[in-house]
C-alpha cells in the first residue's frame, strides 16, 4: 500500500471505477425509473448500482472509512473525527445523465486533513478516466492508453460552465474578462478538461456539494491547477463543518492568476470596482 493506504497501483482504483461506469451505462441501456430524494434532486437505478460496487471495493482494499452521496448519512459528531477518508460521487451528473446526455462521470477522492490528495474521474460514456496523486502527477485514461496530462494556461481564458446551473453571477463574471471564451458541460469533466490543458477557468457561483467536487479537485491540483475559494481566493478545503455544501469556488489552470482572479471575482461578484491586474 502507498502512504495514502491505497491501491499500490492507481490503476486499481481506476478499474474499480471503471467497473461502476459498466454498471450505469447497463441501467442506461435496461431502461430506469427517476426517483426523488429529500433534497429534491434526482437519484436512479444507477446511482445505487455505482455505489454498491465502489463501497466494495474500496472496503476490500483499504480501513478508511467512506462518505458517499448514496451512502448512510454519517453524523458530524463522527465525521469530524475523520483525518483521512474516501469522498465518492457514484454518479455525478444524474440530471445530465437522466436528459440523455454523456457527461456524467463516477468520482472516488481521497481526503487527507481536509484535502483531496488523490482522485479518479470515469466517464463512461466516453470511457475515459483520469486521475491524480497531488504531488506525483495526472494521468488519462483513454481505453487502455494512459498518458500523463498537465494544464496549459491560456489568456484570454477559455472557460466552462455548468450546462444546468449558469446562473447569473457567473455570467456577470465571465463578462468581466474581454475575450473569454465560453463552453458548457455538466459533471467534473470540467475539472479534466482544465488537467488536460484543453480550459482554463470554471467558476462556480451556485451550490455544489464536497463529494461533487473532490476528485476533480485533486486530478487538476495534481496537473498543476488549483482550485481556489472565491472568496477569500484560499484553497477549497472539505471536512470543514456539518454541511457537506461548498461555497462559491474557482478552478484554475495558473494558480499564478490568484490575483487576477480576485479582481475579476470583486467586481463581478460582490460589486467592488478594482483595476484589472
Amino acid at each position: 500500500m502507498t502512504p495514502y493506504d491505497v491501491p499500490a497501483d492507481l490503476e486499481d482504483l481506476v478499474i474499480l471505477c471503471e467497473q461502476a461506469g459498466r454498471a450505469i451505462l447497463a441501467v442506461r441501456k435496461a431502461g430506469f425509473r427517476v426517483d426523488s430524494k429529500d433534497d429534491a434532486s434526482p437519484v436512479t437505478a444507477a446511482d445505487l448500482a455505482a455505489n454498491e460496487i465502489l463501497v466494495a471495493g474500496l472496503t476490500a482494499c483499504s480501513t478508511l472509512p467512506i462518505l458517499s452521496e448514496e451512502g448512510r448519512d454519517v453524523p458530524w459528531a463522527e465525521r469530524r473525527g475523520w483525518r483521512r477518508f474516501w469522498l465518492i460521487d457514484p454518479l455525478d451528473g444524474t440530471r445530465e445523465f437522466v436528459d440523455g446526455f454523456d457527461d456524467f462521470t463516477v468520482n472516488v477522492a481521497l481526503i487527507e486533513a481536509g484535502r483531496p490528495v488523490l482522485g479518479v474521474v470515469h466517464a463512461p460514456a466516453s470511457d475515459t478516466s483520469w486521475a491524480g496523486v497531488v504531488g506525483e502527477g495526472a494521468w488519462r485514461w483513454q481505453e487502455t492508453e494512459r498518458q500523463a496530462i498537465r494544464v496549459a494556461p491560456h489568456w484570454p481564458p477559455r472557460i466552462l460552465a455548468s450546462r444546468a446551473h449558469l446562473d447569473a453571477a457567473t455570467r456577470e463574471w465571465i463578462a468581466e474578462i474581454p475575450g473569454a471564451q465560453l463552453s458548457r458541460c455538466g459533471s467534473s469533466v470540467k475539472f479534466c478538461r482544465i488537467a488536460e490543458g484543453q480550459a482554463d477557468l470554471y467558476p462556480r457561483f451556485s451550490p455544489t456539494c464536497e463529494w461533487d467536487t473532490a476528485a476533480g479537485q485533486a486530478v487538476l491540483e495534481a496537473a498543476g491547477g488549483t482550485v481556489l475559494a472565491a472568496k477569500t481566493l484560499d484553497p477549497l478545503r472539505c471536512q470543514q463543518g456539518e454541511s457537506l455544501v461548498n461555497g462559491h469556488f474557482i478552478a484554475c489552470a495558473a494558480p499564478a492568476w490568484r490575483e487576477r482572479l480576485a479582481v475579476i471575482s470583486c467586481q463581478a461578484v460582490w460589486g467592488e470596482r478594482k483595476p484589472l491586474v
